[in-house]
This record gives structure tokens, C-alpha cells and sequence, in this order.
């Protein structure tokens, strides 16, 4: 009797809320009361039922959404009120919104793994306030909302890099409505937050945290809900401030007490307590650097705890398992022992089943940490393939990036990981995995350019008709359709092994021997005390390294000086430079630090020691370098004697081994005298005049493709009646594949390019559509390489890009993307880009003796530049018959060529 006095009671206490709430609105203590008090009832009450959904009914009357500090509670409500739903017609549209509430707030909290069903609800608040303009702005905030809480979990970088700016949008939309005021005024702050700290600018974030902590004390009465979650908030962020950027800071006494205090709070969430556990792990290991094994002891506590709090099927738990196999790590490393490390591998086996695969955004983490610690376990052999699986995350994560500064973001950390991976696999002997580790951090970004044009292809040949269909129809922007579709290519294992992963050794031998090359070379920097590698992949199938101690830019002090004048540096006349010229300067020292930090080596020891190759010729060697080694003229390292490495060896560079070997499998173009020549457009106030460049480009037309058309200006200044060389023209000739197209494209142009995360961008500068219009119009790597892809039925065989900066990366040089690299990715078999801002009075020359012996001597592109470079060394250099005059007295009989001159030049492809 007294239990269902007692049971009465509680009914009674929630039905009176339940009118309050009805008249007017509750307090968040009242709700949490109501909930308390139905969770003690009996599940099979009949009031529970009904008391929660009234309660729902009285939040979200009217149709209006439910108050933010109520979204915490709404989720236990539903689940009660499910039990036995009413027939009430108001109840589907409470329900409706009381999921959407809950699935927010799940999400925000960390706590919902999948995201879809928020989609679905969404679509029904829609409808049901279809005809109710004013609630517009409030469902593209939870539409947003749901966005950013999916691209979270999903690690789309692009996503969440744009949402600071949607949600401003939805700020000042809905700063009228009061039920939403305090929420967006700190909503907007807190996501830029979250952007600084993915894109690794923690000073910024914190900087946002503290601007938003202090709206929070600013609102007004009845809002402490905010204000205490910010508190709560910064109690777990505080101590990890001078965690970040090297500081040696550690938590204070007062800051560990305040989190332990959270830790320990019977009345919290599961959830947060295991966060407030995994903060005071964070803080005693201090991000991995704490030295006292005392206080590790307590971080690897705190994440037991925090583990231990949470299910296994909480979104949250692989996270918990990898913070334990962390800490056990650290341990190891300071003990100096492998104590620990085998429940740390179990723990992190346990977490990589949870994850799925490398679609997670911790996969790479995980996965990397289980190939150090099978390293330390004695395992070597085993490092590569738990490494590799880790890299497969990078190609994933790219391929999900809608815009190139979310790819950027997402792929930061790809290179180094993949030199890391590579070097633990040279130590143990491995060189195969080795040499697809450091692929795997090569040229991402243009692999996704190249690798989402065959998409529909792909979900054809995997029986996806319906799903090509709507890839078409909707384009790859849409994210969650860009992830159902790499769901599902990488589901089938024969698509997961050619799409995300490097390519192995014998596809690159075979590439190699289409190609005529002779060996691939990864190029990777020194890390002091570690010493630079070079790997070489031959063609025979063979495998070498070699370590060289001085392959590091950053150490040597003229090498830093000459690549600090070659990005400032402007185009002029190399024959007389001026006395105090840093670049001219820095030439010679650079050739000779070449010439011993790789090439002497590689020529002298490696390819010194093996046969020479069977026609007589120099061998030919595909470089890859990594980092800053990219911005390197190798061809020009100098032997002690003045012998240069193009003397030596025909020298080509490649993105990765993944676009070499595709752009092998293409096959050659067959030569003609067709195709397109642009000789110095207008480009009115922007950028001076080309004179030699108009001489190049026609002298190039007139001696070697008759049957090409030839825009822009010719010699005399005159514009050319086919042409003004404008960015239109150039357009028209990529995509036209009819047979007077032709195969060859020369562009004597404009070259520029940006670097940067958000306005990187390389492109040429090009002549203006309408005749009238005195400025200019730009074609950008982007574009090229969209219009190539689009347009696959034009064979392109050359491309030779004799503009300033056309080989220089705009995204990092371990992407490699170039206005050069786009025109290979996009299809053209060889090209010829530059490194610097070429000398306008040499380089023409230089051009017209390479395109004489790719016509007249029938030379491939490799060979024909390396003939034209060594034609520009020759002191007693003899013209071909028919050079005109004018190119002739840029490079005067009895001397060699100034370096600068002819080594701007690489060669990619065929």
C-alpha cells in the first residue's frame, strides 16, 4: 500500500509539471525532476506512458521547437512515452520533433554513431510546417546542425571548414527568435573553434573558447543551462591548454581537482564522466611528453575508468580503447621495457573492429600505433601491413573532401606518416612495403581528381546502376551521397585494393619497362639525426636503398639561400645579371650539394655498378622527391670535375608511382603536325610583355607544326588572325577531339600561382574572350584538369609549358599539383613544365632545339629535352639548319649556357 502511495505521488508531481509546462516554461531542474521520477516507476505503470508524452506534448506545443536546455532530457521522455504511445493526432509531429531534439543532442554530445534517421525526421519537420514560412530559418539550422555533427563524425574537413559562415547566416536569421538566441550566440564561436583545431591552429581555438566562455556569462536569467555546459566545457579544456605547441606547462593542483570532481559525479551522464576521465588522462600524460611514471600511471587509470564507463557500442568506446593502448605505450617508451604493450596491441585489435575501416577517422591512428607496437614487440615484419592499412585512410579522406583547403586538412599529416612508415619498413627489410608507403603519401589530391571522374564507371562495373545514376544526376558535391558511393567501392575487395591502395612492385616494373625507364627513385629528406634515403625501385624488379646523410635543404645554409631567390625571383635576361643577384649567386653551390647529397651517389655507386644498358645509352631515371627536395633542379647537380647529372643520365620526375603507372598503361600519342601554339597573349596592364616568347612560339609553329594553329601574338606585336590566345581558345582545343585538333600543345604564356590554404591556386594568364576587354582571363590547374577528364576521346601527347612557375605545387610539394602535374593527370602522355620564372631570352633557344629533336630526329620528349639541355651546356654548340638568328644570339657561340637557363625545365610522362 504505502509503494503505490508513493508511486501516486511521483505521478502526481510530474502530471503538475506537466501543467506548467503547459502555461508557461519550466525550469530545466523541473524536467530533469519529471524524468527522475518516471525512470523510478515500474515500466509497466500506466501513467508512465502517458505523464512523459504529455510532458513531450507541453515542450514542443504548437509545433514549435523544443527549448535548447531541454534537449537533454527529451530522449529519456520518448523512450518512456514509446512504450505506449498515445492516438493523440498531435502525437506524430511531438514525436517527430522530440527525435530530432534527442538526435542533436545525442550528436553534439558524441554519443550517436549513425546520423542517417536525423536526415528522415528532418524531411518530415519539413513537411509538416510546409506551409509556416517563419519556420524556415530554424530547419536549416538543424539541417545545418545535422551537417556539421555528421561531418564530424566523418572527419569531413571541407564540411566543417564552411560551417562557421552557415551558421552566421542562421544567426542573424533567427536573432528575433528568443527560444534560439542564446544557442546560436555561442553555436557560431565554438564551430570556429572546432575548424581551428582540425586545421592544427590551437591558438586560435583556445582563443575562440575564451570569447565564448565569456558569452556565457553574459546571458540572461533563466539561460544557466548554457552557461554551466560552457563551464562544464572549459574544466576539460583548461588543463590542456599549454598541452599544445611544445610547452612544457602542466596542469595545475586546482584544475586536476575540478576535473576529478566531474569524474566523480554519481548524478552525470556515463558519458560525461568517461569525458571528464579522459581529460585527466590527457592531462597527466601531457599529450605523450610526461617523463614520471608515476603520473602516466594515473593517465592510464583515468582511461581504464572512462573506458570502463562506456558500452561497447557507444560511439565513443574505440576512442577509449586507443586512449588506453596510448598511455600503455608512453609507459613502455619511459620504463624502457615492452611491459603492457601486449594488452595495448589486444586493445587496439579490439578498436580497429569497432572502427570498420578506414572511412573512420581514427583508423589511421589506430592503425599506426599497432605497427609501432609490433615493431617494439619484435614484430618488424608485420609493420608494413598494419602501416599501409593506416595510409589507406589518407586516400579515403580525400576522396570524401568536396573543396581543396578541406583535402589539404584532411591529408596534412599524409606525407610524414608515410616517410615514418617508410623508414620502420627499410629497418626491417622490408623495401616492397617501403616503397608503397611513401606512394601513399604522394599526390592525393590529384588522385581524387582523377580517381572521382571514373566513379560512375566504377558503380557500373560493381552493378550500382541506380547509384551511377544519381552520381550524375547530383553531382560529387553531395556529401552524403560522395560517402554511400566510397562505401560501397570499397565494400567489394577487388575495388578496395585498386582504389585506395599504392600500386605493388611489379605493376611499377611494368610501367617502368613501357616507359623505357630504367629505375623509380624515391628521394625522402634527412631528419637529423636520421640520415635522407633514396629507394629505387629497377626495372628489372630489383629493390635497393641507399642512406645519404646530407639530403636536407634546411642544412645547408646557400641551398636555403638560392631557393629563397628562386621563389622571388622575377624573369629577365640571365646574360647579365646583376652583381648582387642571390640566385646567380647560389647557382654553383646548389649543383655541388646536389651532386653529393643524391645524384653522385645514386649515378656513381648505384647505377655505377650495374651494367650498362644494352643500346649505349645513358640510363633513365624517373625521380620522385619528397618535400622541399622537390624544388630542386636534380639534372643540374655538378660533378667536382663540371660534369652535370644531365651529361650523366636522362633525368624525369614523376607525381607517384600510382599516376606513373596509369599514365604508362595510356600508351604513347602518335606525333603530328597538328595541335596548338599560344605565343605571348595580351594580357593588357597585368602582366608585361613577352617578346622572346612570340619569337619561340613562332619559330616552334612555322619549323615544326605547320599544321597547328597559332593564337596570341606573333613576332611583330601583331595579333594573330586565328587567334588571340585567350583562355576560350585554349578550352575549345582540351575538349575538342575531332581529328584537326592535333596532339601537341605549346604554350609560350604568363605563368602564376598562390599558395595557401584557402586562395591556392596555379594558372596561366591568358588573353581576355572579348576583343574589347583590355585585361586578361586566367585557365587554372582545376580547370585544365576538369576539362581532360571530361573530355577523355582527346589524345593529348605533349604539352610543353614554357611559362613561369607551370611545375610549381600550390598545395604542398608532396601533392605535386601543378599546372604541369594537372595536364599529365588529366591525360597527356608527356609534359614539360618549369620550376622557376624561366629567363624570357634563353628559354626560347632551349625550346626550339627540343621540339627539333622530338620532330626532326623523331626523339621521345625525355630524350629530346635532355639532347636540348646538353646542346645549351655545349661551349661549341653547332645550330640545326634552319634556327633562326634571333634565338641564336640569346646563347652565344664559346660558352656554356648559364644554368638557370635550361635547368627550369622537368620532364613528365612518356
Amino acid at each position: 500500500m504505502t509503494e503505490i502511495l508513493e508511486e501516486d505521488a511521483v505521478v502526481m508531481r510530474c502530471q503538475a509539471t506537466v501543467i506548467r509546462a503547459l502555461t508557461g516554461r519550466c525550469a530545466d531542474a523541473e524536467i530533469a525532476e519529471v524524468v527522475a521520477g518516471l525512470a523510478w516507476l515500474p515500466e509497466e505503470h500506466p501513467e508512465r506512458a502517458r505523464t512523459a508524452a504529455a510532458m513531450l506534448m507541453a515542450m514542443f506545443r504548437g509545433g514549435k521547437g523544443v527549448a535548447a536546455e531541454y534537449a537533454a532530457h527529451t530522449g529519456d521522455l520518448l523512450r518512456f512515452a514509446e512504450a505506449d504511445p498515445p492516438t493523440d493526432p498531435q502525437w506524430t509531429q511531438t514525436r517527430t520533433f522530440a527525435r530530432v531534439s534527442a538526435m542533436l543532442h545525442a550528436g553534439v554530445q558524441g554519443e550517436l554513431a549513425d546520423l542517417s534517421p536525423l536526415d528522415a525526421e528532418l524531411d518530415t519537420i519539413a513537411e509538416i510546417a510546409a506551409d509556416n514560412p517563419a519556420a524556415a530559418p530554424a530547419l536549416g539550422l538543424l539541417r545545418t546542425m545535422s551537417g556539421f555533427l555528421r561531418a564530424v563524425n566523418d572527419g569531413n574537413e571541407s564540411v566543417v571548414r564552411r560551417m562557421p559562415a552557415e551558421l552566421a547566416g542562421h544567426v542573424e536569421q533567427l536573432r528575433d527568435r528568443p527560444e534560439f538566441a542564446p544557442l546560436l550566440e555561442l553555436l557560431e564561436p565554438m564551430t570556429r573553434a572546432l575548424a581551428a583545431n582540425q586545421r592544427g591552429d590551437h591558438a586560435e581555438m583556445f582563443n575562440l573558447f575564451d570569447a565564448t566562455q565569456q558569452s556565457a556569462q553574459e546571458l540572461l536569467p533563466g539561460q544557466e543551462f548554457i552557461r554551466q555546459a560552457m563551464a562544464d566545457t572549459m574544466i576539460r579544456v583548461e588543463p590542456l591548454r599549454g598541452l599544445f605547441g611544445g610547452s612544457e606547462a602542466k596542469p595545475t593542483e586546482k584544475q586536476l581537482t575540478e576535473l576529478r570532481e566531474q569524474a566523480d559525479r554519481a548524478d552525470a551522464p556515463a558519458h560525461d564522466r568517461a569525458l571528464s576521465h579522459l581529460a585527466l588522462g590527457g592531462a597527466y600524460l601531457r599529450a605523450g611528453r610526461e617523463t614520471d611514471l608515476d603520473r602516466i600511471d594515473l593517465g592510464i587509470d583515468h582511461h581504464r575508468k572512462a573506458l570502463a564507463l562506456l558500452p561497447p557500442e557507444h560511439p565513443q568506446h574505440a576512442f577509449c580503447l586507443l586512449s588506453v593502448a596510448l598511455a600503455l605505450f608512453r609507459r613502455s617508451e619511459v620504463a624502457a621495457n615492452t611491459d603492457g604493450l601486449d594488452e595495448a596491441e589486444e586493445l587496439l585489435q579490439r578498436a580497429r573492429d569497432q572502427l570498420g575501416g578506414p572511412q573512420h577517422p581514427y583508423w589511421a591512428q589506430v592503425n599506426e600505433m599497432l605497427g609501432q607496437i609490433r615493431e617494439r614487440n619484435g614484430h618488424s615484419q608485420e609493420v608494413g601491413e598494419a602501416g599501409l592499412l593506416a595510409q589507406r585512410s589518407y586516400a579515403w579522406r580525400v576522396l570524401l573532401e568536396s573543396d581543396a583547403a578541406g583535402a589539404k586538412i584532411a591529408i596534412r599529416d599524409a606525407a610524414g606518416g608515410a616517410i615514418g612508415l617508410a623508414r620502420r619498413c627499410v629497418k626491417a627489410d622490408n623495401l616492397a612495403a617501403a616503397l608503397r608507403a611513401l606512394d601513399t603519401g604522394r599526390g592525393l589530391m590529384l588522385f581524387a581528381a582523377t580517381e572521382l571522374a571514373k566513379v560512375p564507371a566504377r558503380l557500373e562495373a560493381a552493378g550500382h546502376t541506380e547509384l551511377a545514376r544519381r552520381w550524375e544526376t547530383e553531382g560529387a558535391e553531395a556529401g552524403d551521397l560522395r560517402r554511400e558511393v566510397l562505401s560501397v567501392l570499397t565494400q567489394a575487395s577487388e575495388e578496395a585494393g585498386s582504389l585506395l591502395d599504392p600500386p605493388s612492385v611489379a605493376e611499377i616494373r611494368s610501367a617502368l619497362a613501357s616507359l623505357a625507364a630504367d629505375a623509380l627513385v624515391y628521394l625522402v629528406p634527412a631528419e637529423p639525426p636520421l640520415p635522407g634515403l633514396a629507394l629505387i625501385a629497377h626495372v628489372d624488379g630489383s629493390l635497393a636503398w641507399m642512406a645519404l646523410p646530407e639530403l636536407s635543404v634546411r642544412e645547408d645554409a646557400s641551398v636555403e639561400r638560392y631557393l629563397a631567390a628562386l621563389a622571388d625571383r622575377s624573369s629577365r635576361d640571365l646574360a647579365a645579371p646583376p652583381d648582387d643577384d642571390p640566385l646567380v649567386g647560389s647557382f654553383d653551390a646548389l649543383c655541388d650539394w646536389a651532386w653529393g647529397a643524391a645524384m653522385g651517389p645514386l649515378l656513381d655507386g648505384y647505377f655505377g655498378r650495374r651494367a650498362p644498358r644494352a643500346d649505349g645509352t645513358v640510363p633513365r631515371i624517373v625521380l620522385i622527391p619528397m618535400g622541399d627536395l622537390a624544388r630542386v633542379p636534380w639534372q643540374a647537380a655538378r660533378r667536382r670535375d663540371g660534369v652535370h647529372a644531365v651529361e650523366l643520365a636522362a633525368v624525369s620526375q614523376a607525381v607517384s608511382a600510382q599516376l606513373l603507372c596509369e599514365n604508362a598503361a595510356r600508351g604513347p600519342v602518335s606525333a603530328s603536325a597538328g595541335g596548338l601554339v599560344v605565343g605571348d597573349p595580351d594580357t593588357g596592364d597585368v602582366a608585361r610583355g613577352l617578346d622572346a616568347a612570340r619569337l619561340e612560339a613562332h619559330s616552334v609553329r612555322q619549323a615544326f607544326y605547320r599544321g597547328a594553329r597559332y593564337v596570341g601574338r606573333r613576332p611583330n606585336g601583331t595579333v594573330s588572325p586565328s587567334g588571340r590566345g585567350s583562355a576560350d581558345e585554349v578550352r575549345r582545343w582540351l575538349v575538342d577531339s575531332g581529328p584537326g585538333a592535333g596532339a601537341m600543345l605549346h604554350l609560350a604564356c604568363h605563368g602564376s600561382f598562390a599558395a595557401g590554404l584557402e586562395d591556392a591556386k596555379s594558372f596561366l594568364l591568358l588573353a581576355a574572350a572579348d576583343p574589347g576587354d583590355p585585361g586578361c582571363d586566367e585557365l587554372s590547374a582545376e580547370e585544365i584538369l576538369e576539362l581532360l577528364v571530361a573530355s577523355p576521346g582527346h589524345q593529348v601527347g605533349l604539352v610543353v609549358l614554357a611559362a613561369c612557375n607551370t611545375g610549381r605545387s600550390v598545395h604542398g610539394y608532396d601533392e605535386a599539383y601543378s599546372l604541369g602535374t594537372a595536364f599529365l593527370a588529366g591525360g597527356a602522355r608527356s609534359v614539360l613544365s618549369t620550376q622557376w620564372s624561366i629567363p624570357d631570352a634563353q628559354t626560347p633557344s632551349l625550346m626550339y632545339l627540343f621540339h627539333h629533336y622530338c620532330r626532326r630526329e623523331g626523339l621521345p620528349p625525355w630524350q629530346a629535352l635532355r639532347q636540348a639541355q646538353m646542346w645549351m651546356l655545349d661551349p661549341g654548340r653547332v645550330p640545326p639548319a634552319g634556327m633562326p638568328a634571333e634565338l641564336l644570339a640569346a646563347v652565344p657561340h664559346g660558352e656554356p649556357a648559364p644554368v638557370a637557363a635550361w635547368a627550369g625545365f622537368i620532364h613528365f610522362g612518356h
